[in-house]
């Protein structure tokens, strides 16, 4: 658990319980065609920059929601729905007594990106703290870089990840759940928010986590854009 210079709380939870099925070289199999995808060189940056907030410098609420809201109104894909009868690693690693809990329900920042990811068709087999994510997960193959792309998980080296929702040439737009203790006097419980961050501000994120897609997703987008002459 950290706090940044306004008492937000973030929180993950330790325990690594194996290797990913990320692999530095995936061999996919598309019709006749063999298609053969190596990974970079992890390289995880060790900088600390301030966790997004309505006030940093180049950070400002996404069109997804106006604010923070205590309620999953600032999150994406199902996430609330899914929070009614959770299942899966993401809830085994994450959920149960980690999260704070409110009015709505269960928040944790940790929580929300391994549910994206497990929705995404990700199974990862190892979990950690939200400060740690980056070099766990580069420790156990997957890609780490200071480039954002959409689908990848942005982290924190203060103590938070979110996911990136969307990438321009100017900014990034995240979307994340947060841990908040039942005694602080903002959003007591947790609360979801989403941003638009600068490329410039000093809230971008230290690290991207890019996961491997399953082969049944990659697949499919392959074909898609082999479909449409890309």
């Amino acid at each position: 658990m950290s706090a940044n210079a306004r008492g937000h709380f973030v929180r993950g939870y330790v325990r690594v319980t194996g290797i990913s099925l990320g692999s530095c070289l995936l061999v996919l199999a598309l019709g006749a065609q063999a298609l053969v995808s190596t990974c970079a060189s992890a390289a995880t940056s060790a900088s600390v920059h301030e966790e997004p907030w309505t006030g940093e410098a180049g950070v400002r609420a996404s069109s997804i929601c106006a604010g923070e809201s205590p309620s999953y109104a600032c999150t994406v894909a199902g996430y609330g729905a899914w929070l009614k009868n959770p299942s899966g690693w993401a809830w085994n690693f994450y959920g149960g007594s980690e999260p704070s809990h409110n009015a709505y329900g269960p928040h944790n920042c940790t929580l929300y990106v391994a549910y994206r990811l497990q929705a995404a068709g990700l199974t990862l087999t190892w979990s950690a703290n939200a400060y740690d994510w980056a070099s766990v997960a580069a420790a156990n193959g997957e890609v780490v870089n200071q480039t954002p792309s959409v689908g990848s998980v942005a982290q924190w080296n203060s103590g938070h990840v979110a996911y990136v929702d969307a990438v321009t040439a100017h900014y990034i737009v995240i979307t994340s759940d947060n841990y908040q203790p039942y005694g602080v006097s903002t959003m007591p419980g947790g609360f979801t928010d989403s941003f638009d961050i600068s490329r410039r501000s000093p809230a971008m994120p230290d690290n991207f986590i890019h996961f491997s897609l399953p082969i049944t997703a990659r697949a499919l987008h392959l074909a898609r854009r082999l479909s449409a002459g890309l």
